[in-house]
């Protein structure tokens, strides 16, 4: 067995302890991303320790070695997966959301929301288009419309004239004054249209066939552009705000303080957590 040191100190640059590629992101967020020092802390925590190889031989290199303690803490990280990914959320959690003087935090919202997308202008080119169509032609058969005989009848129309008079006048020439010269005089007269009946005989018209054709042609539209002008959209709606922070009574500032303080010192240890479990399940002190 070697011991965790010694396996330390035979790190090359750039080599870490244990596995950084594992798909957890609890993982990856933490000890990837700070490998060179927690492999300090972790091998001075457990200088002393041995790792127990399962698969150690006479002729087991320490290169060989410290890839299997990559597996082997891959392993251990794999079959608590769900232990550190729930510690995880804790070890993350904001001072946002995890106020130390109050236990009560809601919020709404209300008032006029107003809100602006800005849209710079856009411009589309399209090329000439051509569209060709060939000939087309369309047969109609003959067409025969037959109308009825039709009869107006209009019955017997008299129209009477009253008595008209027309009266001229002059005057002399040696005075101003006019004096009747003659008097037309046309008595009443009445015309009598007697009753009459107008009648049309049946008819047929008839539409002989024929054939409509369309010679081929081509219709060409011209290149163009389309443009859209900068723009800005305004959307405005109606929402409400209140905020409510405070104890809901049961506990004092304090009591929350106290409780806060205890849990981040005395019981919640995210990577020592981890460290202990690998160092439980894969190490050996030697007498």
């Amino acid at each position: 067995m070697k011991k965790i040191i010694d396996i330390y100190k035979s790190l090359t640059s750039g080599e870490c302890l244990l596995p950084t590629s594992t798909g957890f992101d609890w993982w990856e967020n933490v000890y990837t991303a700070h490998k060179a020092t927690y492999d300090r802390e972790f091998a001075r925590r457990y200088s002393d320790f041995s790792y127990y190889d399962f698969l150690e031989t006479d002729s087991t290199t320490m290169a060989q070695t410290k890839t299997d303690l990559k597996a082997d803490a891959l392993s251990v990280l794999t079959l608590n997966q769900k232990k550190y990914a729930e510690m995880y959320r804790v070890f993350v959690v904001t001072d946002q959301d995890d106020p130390i003087t109050y236990n009560y935090d809601m919020t709404e919202t209300t008032g006029a929301q107003h809100s602006e997308t800005k849209y710079g202008a856009t411009s589309a080119t399209y090329g000439q288009q051509t569209h060709e169509y060939g000939a087309t032609s369309a047969t109609f058969g003959s067409k025969e419309t037959t109308h009825g005989a039709q009869t107006n009848t209009k019955g017997q129309q008299v129209d009477s004239i009253g008595q008209i008079s027309d009266t001229h006048s002059v005057a002399p020439m040696n005075s101003t004054t006019p004096i009747t010269e003659s008097t037309d005089v046309t008595a009443q007269r009445t015309n009598t249209e007697g009753q009459r009946i107008d009648t049309t005989a049946q008819y047929s018209d008839t539409e002989g066939s024929h054939t409509d054709t369309t010679l081929a042609h081509t219709d060409t539209d011209g290149s163009h552009t389309d443009t859209t002008n900068q723009h800005t959209d305004e959307h405005d709606s109606n929402a409400w705000t209140l905020t409510r922070k405070g104890n809901i009574g049961v506990q004092t500032a304090g009591d929350i303080m106290r409780i806060h303080t205890d849990f981040w010192t005395n019981h919640f240890k995210f990577m020592e957590m981890i460290f202990d479990d690998i160092n439980a399940q894969l190490f050996l002190i030697e007498d």
